[in-house]
């Protein structure tokens, strides 16, 4: 016999309530009710059209509570078993021990039996445990199913003949596409890479034995799989490529400094040349129509370009380039005030100038002023 906890019990051991339910505003005195009509409901056979007519509010307390009495049982039943099967002995231990990961699937499990409770609850269940753990395989593995089906991933994955064919039915490399296969259709990541590869390499050791590989030996072989893989390229996209789109993006971890921290990188839409580049390129713009402006009111043309270049290009923010690291100081606005600072480079500078001016112009001859 298992205790049922509260709502609040049950968010304190979740560290947060499970997905899909808000318990910011739970009543402990409407929990017990509610507790007392959903076993009255599906002792009389009445849950499911119950749980069809019932507000969205009513709905979702019908769930929290169902939640309430299925995941003692799925974690018994369930998690327990299969944590103890990929050799996770801490979160086989205990509800608040499961990582991340194993978390997740729990939830999923806890869900997909809830799911099966609202749709199948139309007779009387006089012991709702019993029944629970009676349907409780069939409701998680089509859970599953469904997951991966909304996912764009085939429900049950298999390697079809001319894949180990291709792959010269070795048992390792077929079951490998196997997993390839399987890891393609799921919600979980495997942090900054895409495949999980030191659990696979775990796994190659159990089924081959041979303890010198590691996980480059694993990273070589998914790559062969996926090489016999693609030479269907429709079937390919269809079950690999598109479920694995869906994934969420790998997290990324900032490597530690010297100091041992690290302050992470933004995110760049573009390359920081090419802002240096459209930034010069702007400037340069504007400083061409300003010296022809300028030259054309019969202005030197070398006290023109040493003022129009020194204004515009100096008027660039001592803020422009504090975000590159120390010694990646951007070659732009303030190497060219450099330059026409220069004595022996202005003269270079001028003469550039006068050849943009005169190309422009377009007859050849300089512009106005021009010595």
């Amino acid at each position: 016999m298992h205790t049922y906890f509260p709502a609040t019990a049950l968010t304190s051991m979740f560290a947060g309530p499970p997905r899909g339910d808000d318990r910011s505003t739970f009543d402990i005195e409407e929990w017990i009710v509610v507790s007392s009509e959903v076993r009255r409901s599906a002792r009389r056979g009445e849950l499911t059209g119950r749980v069809r007519a019932a507000s969205a509010d009513e709905r979702r307390r019908l769930r929290a509570d169902a939640t309430e009495i299925v995941w003692p049982l799925v974690f018994q039943r369930v998690t327990r078993a299969a944590e103890r099967a990929r050799g996770h002995h801490r979160c086989a231990s205990a509800v608040q021990r499961l990582a991340p990961e194993c978390l997740d699937r729990f939830h999923d499990d806890v869900e997909a039996v809830v799911d099966d409770l609202f749709a199948h609850a139309d007779l009387p269940i006089a012991n709702l445990e019993g029944w629970l753990t009676m349907r409780m395989p069939k409701a998680v593995i089509e859970g599953y199913r469904k997951r991966r089906g909304r996912r764009g991933a085939p429900q049950r994955p298999r390697v079809p003949i001319w894949l180990a064919t291709e792959l010269h039915d070795d048992p390792w490399l077929v079951e490998l596409a196997k997993v390839v296969l399987d890891w393609a259709g799921v919600d979980a990541t495997a942090g900054a890479s895409l495949w999980p590869l030191t659990r696979w390499a775990e796994l190659r050791l159990r089924r081959t034995g041979d303890v010198a590989a590691d996980e480059a030996t694993v990273a070589a072989e998914v790559e062969v799989v996926l090489t016999a893989m693609r030479r269907r390229r429709a079937w390919y996209e269809k079950n690999v490529e598109r479920p694995l789109g869906r994934k969420q993006a790998p997290v990324w971890f900032a490597a530690p400094a010297d100091a041992g921290y690290a302050e992470p990188e933004p995110l760049q839409l573009v390359e920081p040349y090419e802002r240096d580049d459209a930034l010069l390129s702007e400037l340069a713009g504007r400083a061409i129509d300003a010296m022809t402006e300028q030259i054309g009111r019969g202005g030197r043309v070398e006290d023109v370009v040493t003022e129009v270049l020194g204004t515009v290009f100096g008027a660039v923010p001592d803020s422009y380039g504090l975000d590159r690291l120390p010694g990646a100081e951007p070659a732009g606005p303030g190497h060219v005030v450099a330059l026409i600072g220069d004595p022996d480079r202005l003269d270079r500078v001028i003469a550039a100038v006068v050849g943009i001016l005169r190309g422009r112009s377009g007859d050849g001859r300089g512009p106005s002023g021009s010595r």
